[in-house]
């Protein structure tokens, strides 16, 4: 794709999806620990960290699965509410932060009349943690997680997203840390940018074919307000 079409595409963007672990939240690492631990509290050995960061974005109850592919239904039940004991026991005892650019982003997305989408695979609940312990919800139209809809990769989060926000598609950016974030979008032939500050490198992300590829967010906020002084 060319730097022109790239500028083109992003020229004509009149919203923007973020996902929230790894992309807009420093909480990869959290993620990973209280994933190990949860499988170590029943006797069963800790997942990789890399085995533990592919699973990110997925619903919890089929992250938890995805690593114990041979454990029984009820281990893995177990499992995944000891998970959300943990993350939440350790959420109320220090807040994960939002990376530092995060607000400033969505404040001038706001400002420059993009709408601002989330899609998560955390649950309603864990989303709801979020805003209230971030000052992001004042700048977010609408948002879908990972208990109302079927879980990324399928697209059914985004087109939900679309309707919300009232945006076409082809006229929206999603950005993801992870390939779940990514290849959901290219489903729908959605636009999507990686964020190199989570769960895939660059190499991994490329596989999934993102109109860009960015090191942070204040770099994506730096290549949309470019494109946008083309116009």
């Amino acid at each position: 794709m060319t730097n022109q079409t790239v500028t083109q595409i992003l020229k004509n963007l009149k919203a923007v999806v973020f996902d929230i672990d790894g992309t807009i939240m420093d909480s990869v690492s959290r993620i990973v620990k209280c994933l190990q631990e949860s499988c170590m509290a029943f006797g069963l050995p800790a997942p990789e960290k890399d085995a533990c960061k592919n699973v990110i974005g997925l619903t919890l109850p089929e992250a938890i699965a995805a690593l114990l592919p041979n454990e029984s239904q009820d281990v893995i039940d177990k499992v995944t509410e000891r998970y959300r004991i943990d993350y939440t026991r350790s959420e109320d005892e220090k807040p994960t932060q939002l990376f530092k650019n995060a607000e400033s982003l969505f404040e001038a997305l706001k400002a420059n009349g993009y709408k601002i989408g989330i899609a998560t695979g955390k649950s309603r609940k864990g989303y709801n943690r979020v805003i209230k312990n971030t000052t992001l919800g004042k700048y977010v139209d609408a948002s879908v997680t990972g208990d109302e809809v079927r879980s990324k990769p399928d697209p059914q989060m985004l087109l939900s997203l679309s309707d919300k926000l009232l945006v076409p598609a082809k006229a929206i950016l999603m950005v993801g840390d992870s390939t779940l974030d990514l290849a959901m979008a290219n489903k729908i032939n959605m636009p999507s940018a990686g964020v190199l500050t989570g769960v895939h490198n660059e190499e991994t992300l490329k596989t999934e074919n993102p109109l860009l590829i960015v090191p942070d967010l204040a770099d994506l906020g730096n290549a949309i307000f470019e494109a946008r002084e083309h116009r």
